[in-house]
């Protein structure tokens, strides 16, 4: 039986969305990437060296306002718990990478699934062909 989150159940596709968008969080914290400059006296030139680092829970967590903890970030990559708008939004901005990068398989998952019928659907499609 589906638990019971802020007055609505969380639904097995709920549970799907989450885990697609937490696979892909922690895909760019384990492919974190920093650009370490590099000065040659020689010749006077600086260059950036891309060198890939992953990067922990607890310093993502942290970089986030306001600040997680390490289990919540741990939560949010397993799909336990849904990702806020506001957060997803932070953490696309820490990491570089543009929000379609985190919610693009989510939004494949969304326009696969046939969302069930209802009778609180059905009422609210009868009405609204009757105003029509």
């Amino acid at each position: 039986m589906p638990r019971p989150y802020n007055h609505v159940v969380k639904t097995e596709f709920d549970t799907i969305l989450n885990k697609a968008i937490g696979k892909k969080i922690k895909e760019a914290r384990l492919n974190h990437v920093i650009f370490i400059k590099t000065f040659d006296i020689e010749t006077k030139n600086i260059w950036t060296t891309p060198k890939k680092t992953p990067l922990t829970q607890s310093k993502l967590a942290k970089a986030l306002n306001p600040p997680k903890t390490f289990q919540q970030i741990q939560k949010y990559e397993k799909g336990q718990n849904g990702v806020s708008t506001i957060i997803l939004l932070q953490i696309s901005k820490f990491f570089n990478k543009p929000l379609d990068y985190f919610t693009s398989e989510a939004q494949e998952l969304v326009g696969q699934h046939k969302p069930p019928i209802n009778s609180s659907n059905k009422d609210r499609d009868c009405s609204l062909s009757q105003e029509l």
